[in-house]
């Protein structure tokens, strides 16, 4: 069967043929798509997910849509964003590690690059060419150069933050290293205004970006790509003072009421148990009273970054309500991984900024000329009953939340709870607007083809899930490996984490991964290491050194990895 009639045969009545901006007569026009991404976002900080931050508009998106609870992004920053964007392996589109993180033995390998290299096609190329308008605002941490510019990659309007993270209020970069952030609005460099908090400002480029185009008859594809709530955590300050004593009864005390709502919610099993505080975690109670005011005040920075970023996607949703483009839209929004732990200002890098005029007193935390941390006591509670956090492959690291809405063809309130990931967003999006991937050829280059699985046919009818029961799904970075496959999960962790031994869970009744079931079922963990070696194989992985003398790093520390600054 063609994709127009099984496009038709599913209901979905936008064009399949004639011009690129055309739809056939009386047929339902092509629909819209809005990708909304966070930043660090930890699995339970939305209401929908059990979090106490006030949420209403993300969680109503919930309500008119589903929450995909066994859904993964990939563990940092930049290889999720590679996986949206092309539905190919981050070993083969580039971002096989970080540009952050790339060590000697990675140079030259075109999967190792540390951007989005030229043997891929991104879906906002292939949806502009086929008569889309494409959006692209916020953090783009693809590239920086002039070719891997969001606007040469297939977005026709763009207002990208190339780096990884910058100052939210200013055009301060990340660090002493990146003293400037750099911007680029339409592929060509701009002063980033002073004043304008990061996601209001990326929400009202979008806004103007939609607004303009709309009603020429072409839909869009939109990536509104938010840095909240990335380091540095900085925040207006009415939002700050509404959290201000939220949390004044500790990591603890939140986590615990975390992970009962979750249970409540049915996303945590009945009979589990809160996994105790990691180690290196102190005691609340153990804290001097400065301490736990310090440490309040870091969370109640955090959450009025997501208060303010469900604001702005309140905004974006209500344009979409003035415009009469709701019911023809899929809205997918989702973190791009976990909590990130580490606190950074002990580093000379950091430390520096204090001679640019920051300053971290608690009286000035939050604002422009502060540059503070999370740290791991809240990562944790981010993560709530999941192990781990950013830049680790365990459940910490990439299980993600994620709210589809798609009024028509997503029932309301339907939640989806089948394995499904970033990967599988682009050959989606595809999906939706009746668009084929060219496979290993486009416009006379090569390109690897797409290795995710449309998820719309789930998104229609939960008994078509995406991936089998019996099928292994696996994915490695910085020398972690995981293969997923049903309820099972084989997850190898080098030096710190672990030893580099595979380990085996069984998700469904231990989404904590307590319990190695590795040797009382060695005939499923050695078939999940045999689907790795394949996977490895087919897109070109590189062994990494699992001795924590030999590869002396913890990734995402952008740039003061090896030297240890």
């Amino acid at each position: 069967m063609s994709r127009c009639w099984s496009l038709l045969a599913l209901g979905l009545l936008w064009a399949c043929s004639g011009g690129p901006d055309e739809s056939a007569a009386g047929a339902r026009p092509r629909p819209n798509i809005l990708l909304i991404v966070a930043d660090d976002l930890g699995y339970g900080d939305l209401g929908a997910f059990g979090g106490e931050i006030e949420t209403p508009n993300i969680d109503r998106l919930a309500r008119q849509g589903a929450r995909f609870t066994r859904f993964y992004s990939h563990v940092s920053c930049s290889p999720t964003r590679s996986l949206l964007l092309t539905g190919v392996d981050n070993h083969l589109n580039g971002l096989g590690t970080m540009a952050e993180d790339r060590l000697p033995h990675q140079a030259g390998l075109p999967g190792y690059v540390g951007y989005l290299n030229h043997e891929v096609v991104t879906v906002a190329r292939l949806l502009n060419d086929a008569g889309y308008h494409t959006y692209m605002t916020g953090k783009w941490h693809l590239g920086l150069t002039r070719e891997t510019d969001p606007f040469r990659r297939g977005f026709e309007r763009t207002y990208a933050l190339l780096q990884g993270t910058a100052n939210h209020f200013n055009g301060d970069g990340a660090n002493a290293n990146q003293p400037k952030a750099d911007y680029t609005e339409d592929g060509e460099a701009t002063e980033r205004p002073v004043g304008p908090y990061s996601s209001d400002l990326f929400t009202d480029k979008m806004i103007a970006a939609i607004e303009q185009g709309h009603g020429d008859g072409k839909p869009f594809f939109a990536l509104l790509s938010f840095t909240a709530p990335h380091f540095p955590l900085q925040a207006p300050a009415p939002l700050i003072d509404k959290y201000a004593e939220r949390y004044a009864d500790g990591w603890d005390a939140t986590r615990q009421r975390r992970f009962e709502r979750l249970q409540a919610l049915g996303l945590a099993p009945a009979e589990m148990t809160l996994p105790p505080r990691i180690e290196e975690v102190p005691d609340w109670h153990s804290l001097t009273a400065e301490e736990r005011s310090v440490e309040a005040r870091k969370m109640a920075i955090f959450a009025a970054m997501v208060d303010n970023l469900d604001a702005n996607v309140g905004r974006v949703l209500g344009l979409l309500e003035e415009l009469g483009e709701t019911g023809n839209t899929l809205v997918v929004f989702m973190s791009d991984n976990g909590s990130d732990p580490y606190d950074r200002n002990g580093r000379p890098i950091y430390a520096a900024l204090r001679e640019r005029g920051y300053d971290n007193s608690l009286a000035n935390m939050g604002a422009a000329n502060s540059y503070i941390f999370y740290g791991l006591g809240w990562a944790q509670v981010g993560s709530v009953h999941h192990r781990h956090y950013k830049f680790v492959t365990s459940e910490g690291g990439m299980h993600a939340p994620m709210i589809a809405r798609f009024p028509g063809t997503l029932a309301a309130g339907d939640d989806r709870d089948a394995f499904a990931g970033a990967l599988d967003l682009a050959p989606t999006f595809l999906d939706v607007a009746g668009v084929d991937h060219p496979g290993s050829e486009y416009r006379g280059r090569a390109v690897h083809a797409m290795r995710g699985r449309s998820l719309l046919p789930y998104i229609r009818d939960s008994r078509n899930v995406p991936y089998a029961a019996d099928e292994p799904v696996a994915f490695e970075i910085f020398g972690h490996g995981v293969v997923f496959m049903g309820p099972w999960k084989a997850v190898r962790l080098r030096q710190p984490w672990d030893d580099g031994t595979w380990r085996l869970y069984n998700l469904a009744t231990d989404p904590g991964e307590r319990h190695d079931l590795a040797s009382v079922q060695p005939e499923i963990l050695a078939g999940l290491l045999e689907a790795f070696e394949r996977f490895a194989a087919a897109n070109g992985v590189i062994e990494e050194p699992r001795d924590a003398t030999a590869y002396p790093y913890k990734p995402g520390h952008l740039g003061d990895l090896v030297t240890g600054s």
